[in-house]
């Protein structure tokens, strides 16, 4: 049996510990323990003040270039597109400065026309379910061949618009029933079109926004699940009729703070079935609006690449065209505006920013 002078040995041994503990902690070990933790946080704030400095140095040489990049970008594109109509797709008004200039840049790369469609979010709010239907039973009196009953009205809306811009398969889709459809879908607010009505086109570029200018913030938790997931299936829906026909087009994104692990182009450089279309990010920035126009001129030429900065992108800029006028351009560019080997076959990893 255990008596009172075991536990009184025992206290008193834990008192010892302390007090040794205490003169110690006192006394020699203090100094030395207070060194080296004053040796290692003075170690980890040096290396984060040269990793601070690393970072500003890269972002303002990325900066460089693609202001650099942006400049040239009349010269790089000059006549690549002659000829050719093309169609700029966006979700958001907030892209508007971005497609203004992808715009310019197509005038100056000879496209023939150019018209600007901004998707509503009509197309997928739970709230305005109704104008959907609206267009629908519109366009099922008009061109019923262009609805498929086992998608979802957001997902047959989808493909109604990728239909209305590339050449019908079948050619019932005549130029008078396309303004008929288009006409049902702008009554709807489901689209607006900046221009005449569109015809068939020969390159899609798809312009989407930064995803927190795609919510909103009001709404309640429900309600933003149900609007994220209208969002996305519309999305993917158009983009897959979109890989589908075989038209050349390019899906650009505003991505802050170099971030593309949410929104489009986690959609669709995620997934093997888009891997025809060419991808760029960094929309938001000043060589965006150029890599999207290069990326389509390069989908034109057969090719394609996830193009930017972000962690996913391939490569840092899609292959610079090669025609009269533009190769001292081109040379200049590939100096990166700071005397390294700038783009053309090799990425610098994504994420330099």
């Amino acid at each position: 049996m255990i008596d009172f002078r075991y536990h009184l040995v025992s206290l008193i041994s834990v008192f010892l510990a302390l007090a040794v503990g205490i003169v110690l902690g006192a006394g020699p070990l203090r100094e030395n323990l207070g060194d080296q933790l004053a040796g290692q946080v003075e170690q980890l704030r040096t290396q984060q003040d040269e990793l601070r400095t690393q970072a500003d140095e890269l972002a303002s040489r990325n900066e460089q270039l693609g202001t650099f990049a942006s400049e040239i970008g009349p010269e790089l594109v000059a006549d690549t597109l002659a000829g050719q109509r093309v169609a700029v797709l966006t979700d958001d008004s907030s892209t508007a400065p971005f497609t203004e200039r992808i715009s310019t840049l197509l005038e100056d790369a000879g496209v023939k026309s150019t018209v600007q469609v901004e998707l509503q979010s009509a197309l997928w709010v739970p709230s305005q379910s109704q104008q959907r239907t609206d267009a629908l039973d519109t366009i099922r009196t008009i061109a019923p061949n262009l609805l498929d009953s086992g998608l979802t009205d957001s997902e047959q809306l989808s493909q109604v618009i990728v239909a209305l811009l590339t050449p019908s398969q079948s050619g019932e889709l005549t130029s008078e029933l396309r303004t008929q459809v288009w006409q049902a879908l702008t009554e709807q607010q489901l689209v607006t079109i900046d221009g005449e009505l569109p015809s068939e086109v020969d390159g899609v570029l798809v312009a989407s926004a930064a995803p927190e200018e795609l919510v909103d913030s009001s709404e309640d938790e429900a309600v933003a699940a149900e609007r994220a997931q209208g969002l996305l299936a519309t999305q993917t829906s158009l983009l897959t009729s979109l890989a589908g026909t075989g038209v050349p087009a390019v899906v650009s994104a505003a991505t802050p703070l170099n971030d593309a692990s949410t929104g489009i182009l986690r959609t669709v450089r995620g997934d093997a079935g888009f891997d025809g279309l060419s991808t760029t990010d960094r929309l938001q920035e000043a060589d965006g609006p150029l890599l999207s126009v290069l990326a389509l001129i390069e989908q034109t030429r057969g090719g394609s690449g996830a193009y930017g900065t972000t962690a996913d992108a391939k490569d840092r800029l899609p292959a610079i065209p090669e025609t009269a006028g533009v190769e001292d351009a081109a040379a200049e560019a590939g100096q990166n505006g700071d005397g390294s080997q700038g783009q053309g076959s090799a990425s610098d990893g994504g994420g330099a920013e």
